[in-house]
């Protein structure tokens, strides 16, 4: 995203664009988890919560309402199929979109406890 921000920023040809960036693949909550599980050393699971509760959850940590309602329409739709991958990041930096993998890998310390 940062490396994006910057060519947008930046570069020209830009003005007014609105890019959808994506990873190089459609990841599930479960498969992030066992990425991040790998990224540790240790096994991580991913524990379905309903709507409901994940909106109480998150309002009641001080996220907007429009951000959490956003976020629970885009897990919806990722329960109905794999989320569309785009080419944008390569074409916007010249550089392919890193993987989730690398991403969890990098930032592993975060997840330990």
């Amino acid at each position: 995203i940062a490396a994006v921000a910057v060519r947008a920023l930046t570069g020209d040809g830009h003005d007014g664009a609105v890019y959808e960036l994506t990873g190089p693949h459609s990841l599930t909550q479960a498969e992030q988890a066992r990425l991040i599980g790998e990224a540790i050393g240790r096994p991580v699971r991913w524990e379905e919560t309903s709507p409901q509760d994940a909106r109480r959850e998150m309002l009641a940590r001080g996220w907007p309402p429009e951000a959490v309602d956003g976020i629970l329409r885009a897990q919806a739709d990722m329960a109905n199929g794999p989320a569309p991958v785009t080419a944008t990041v390569e074409k916007v930096t010249a550089f392919p979109a890193r993987t989730f993998r690398s991403w969890a890998a990098e930032h592993a310390l975060a997840f330990r406890d």
